[in-house]
């Protein structure tokens, strides 16, 4: 028999359904900066790239968009498969769209970019949306303002 560590098991399981995101995800949180990993199909991906596959295959699972977004540099971007570039905070934004609640609770104490901060960057980059204006209300203390 073939002897396998996690890495190759991990590839394993994306050979076997490429549909699987999780490995994706998985395989992406497992490798060490600049480390990569050879598909099955004779790509070679690194942590970034894995993310943005786990992100074509499941585009709403927000902790996909966060691992990325932690994973760039100040200023670096990401492309997705529709195009477009994101930025960290962009990033932030997305999974803000995908599902608030956890990522505001992740983000709460954050000193890069907190709850309140992916709350008006939705709201400038989405303002018809209800639910960033809503979830901004939840942020603030009593009597606080906000700039948008």
């Amino acid at each position: 028999g073939r002897v396998m560590d996690k890495k190759q098991l991990y590839v394993e399981t994306i050979r076997c359904n490429s549909t699987f995101t999780d490995a994706y995800f998985t395989l992406a949180g497992i490798l060490a900066a600049g480390e990569t990993v050879e598909m099955h199909d004779g790509r070679v991906l690194d942590k970034k790239q894995l993310y943005v596959e786990a992100i074509r295959r499941s585009p709403y699972n927000c902790f996909t968009y966060l691992k990325l977004a932690e994973i760039l540099a100040a200023g670096e971007t990401a492309q997705l498969h529709d195009g477009r570039v994101l930025d960290k905070k962009r990033l932030y934004v997305e999974a803000f769209r995908c599902d608030p609640d956890n990522i505001l609770r992740v983000l709460r104490n954050n000193a890069e970019f907190n709850s309140k901060q992916v709350c008006i960057e939705a709201i400038r980059c989405y303002p018809n949306e209800a639910i960033a204006y809503l979830k901004l209300c939840d942020e603030l203390a009593a009597g606080e303002t906000v700039k948008l």
